[in-house]
């Protein structure tokens, strides 16, 4: 992470205050309810150990660096698109993140062409390469003004 992305984390703050909601004490119930459910049902049950199974092999397809740059691409998305609905900042402050999300969308892309063309992990970094590219060019564009 860049010193421009810290900078910018501080100045955009929590976006909403946090506040407990009704539905959280409840969580724990809901959970029994729905494991209770996959130990009944065989059909639920057996995807829940196809998709376990799964799980090891995606995250061995997926190198750690492609990995990582996809976190840090969908954390750069999602602060981009908080600072944008805040009025409060100034597009100038937003342009280095704007630069590093076309940045990021070049890596991706790059690190796409390393993974299997089966792999549905690259259809995700392909996607959101796509995504953090528009966002950079719209606001190169001048699209949020």
């Amino acid at each position: 992470m860049k010193i421009e992305d810290l900078l910018l984390l501080t100045t955009l703050g929590p976006a909403r205050p946090e506040t407990k909601g009704t539905g959280e004490d409840k969580f724990a119930q809901h959970l029994e309810e729905a494991l209770a459910q996959i130990q009944k049902d065989p059909a639920t049950k057996e995807l829940v150990e196809t998709a376990a199974t799964l799980a090891p092999q995606l995250a061995s397809e997926v190198g750690n660096s492609a990995n990582e740059l996809l976190n840090t691409a969908l954390s750069r998305l999602e602060i981009f698109q908080e600072a944008l609905g805040r009025p409060e900042i100034s597009l100038k402050t937003l342009s280095p993140l704007a630069q590093a999300l076309e940045q990021d969308s070049r890596r991706l892309q790059s690190a796409a062409q390393n993974l299997p063309s089966s792999s549905p992990v690259r259809q995700l970094v392909d996607e959101t390469a796509a995504l953090a590219y528009t966002e950079s060019f719209k606001f190169n564009r001048g699209d949020f003004i």
